[in-house]
């Protein structure tokens, strides 16, 4: 407690030290700890819950104790009476994909939520090529490295619009609705109007009076993962690090040896067979849950081969940035999921051809480490079509627009 004119100012704070998997960002559990330790504190622990099977909450429980250094001691009691399941699936392939896209087919349940967790984007964007190309119904959920939702078109073209037309503090209602219509009609092409419409669908639940700074503060707090739509789907696909705070039927899990072994990793592992609430699978091929008691532990000694399809979704660092500084008005005339024509490391527009970006020398050298396993480029098309400007750009100088393209690789 802290004093205050005299007075006690009792603090409340709640974590989970165990899913604390954003030390990247300067996260740190010793900082819960110190508060649980102090004089006057008193450490509570939540342990009922009401979400998940007996089955993954007790596998998560075993699992979790190989974490050093944790706050809490008391396991989880699972209180929603259902069993579930817990299987253990370890190859002897280092390519699991295929299997793992087998066995969530074998198992999918009408109106029951399934979703596969990877490590890697590569992995995540793999996985939904093979359930795409199998007929399932999916969505990608994955980490944009750096790309701000403040600076796709479709979100910038609407902000700057509110923006001319309100001069006081608060939007008005009806300059609000014309914007919406008007950035709509713009963009009704586009595959990342959808992320908008739920931006704006968000804002107005959540502020009933539109004030312009509060908008701008929403807006350039959020991700793009925060306005993707899992609804309707069968099944989303994510790395765990997306998957933190959401909850599935079904979860499979895909980990693959490599990493180093540290708390970090562990908890990021815990993160990700917590999301179950009934059923959870893990393919692996490493030793890490051995001795942990599962429903179903099984052996695939099969030999898996690469996919014959490979999705790769570019971000700033995959493409030459100053190659676009003199195309603005080509590019924006663009919209996301258009086509594109990709040849010599460079995309072009279907109509007239016009060059609208180049690759990186990194992209580059990764496509051709790609060729010398057999995979070529067959197609690519815009995802986003973003605002960039560079830190060393002389003041006064006007950003440009940045396209950042998906590419499918196939097998020879």
């Amino acid at each position: 407690a802290l004093m205050a004119n005299n007075e006690e100012l009792r603090i409340i704070a709640v974590c989970d030290d165990d899913q604390n998997i954003y030390e990247f960002r300067g996260s740190d559990s010793s900082y819960m700890y110190k508060l649980a330790v102090g004089a006057e504190s008193k450490l509570v622990e939540m342990t009922e819950n009401f979400r998940s099977a007996h089955s993954p909450v007790a596998f998560a429980n075993e699992f979790v104790k190989r974490i050093s250094r944790r706050i809490k001691t008391t396991p989880i009691i699972s209180m929603n009476g259902n069993g579930g399941r817990v299987e253990v699936i370890r190859h002897h392939s280092k390519f699991m994909c295929s299997p793992l896209v087998d066995n969530l087919i074998r198992n999918m349940n009408a109106g029951e939520s399934s979703c596969v967790l990877t490590q890697t984007n590569d992995e995540a964007q793999t996985v939904t090529a093979l359930l795409r190309r199998r007929g399932i119904n999916c969505r990608l959920i994955q980490s944009m490295d750096g790309i701000r939702f403040w600076n796709i078109a479709e979100m910038r073209y609407f902000i700057r619009d509110i923006e001319r037309n309100t001069l006081t503090p608060i939007i008005d209602d009806e300059v609000w609705d014309r914007v919406r219509q008007k950035t709509f009609s713009v963009y009704k092409d586009s595959n990342a109007i959808n992320y908008v419409r739920r931006c704006l669908e968000q804002f107005e639940r959540t502020y009933r009076t539109k004030y312009l700074s509060d908008f701008r503060e929403f807006v350039f707090e959020s991700s793009i993962e925060d306005f993707q739509d899992t609804c309707n789907v069968d099944v989303v696909v994510s790395t765990i690090h997306k998957a933190k705070g959401r909850e599935f039927d079904d979860v499979y899990m895909m980990i693959k040896d490599g990493y180093a072994i540290d708390d970090q990793l562990l908890r990021r592992y815990y993160v990700g067979m917590t999301r179950a609430k009934k059923r959870l699978f893990i393919h692996t091929d490493t030793d890490h849950f051995n001795n942990i008691c599962a429903d179903s532990v099984k052996i695939d000694s099969k030999e898996y081969v690469r996919p014959d399809e490979i999705i790769l979704q570019l971000t700033h660092k995959d493409v030459f940035l100053d190659y676009f500084k003199n195309r603005k008005q080509e590019i924006l005339a663009l919209r996301s999921g258009d086509v594109l024509i990709y040849e010599n490391n460079t995309l072009y527009t279907v109509s007239g051809k016009q060059p609208v970006a180049r690759l990186s020398i990194k992209m580059q050298n990764a496509l051709t480490d790609w060729e010398n396993k057999g995979y070529k480029v067959s197609s690519a098309s815009v995802r986003f079509i973003i605002a960039w400007k560079s830190k060393e750009s002389p003041k006064g100088e006007k950003e440009t627009a940045v396209i950042l393209a998906d590419l499918i690789l196939k097998s020879k």
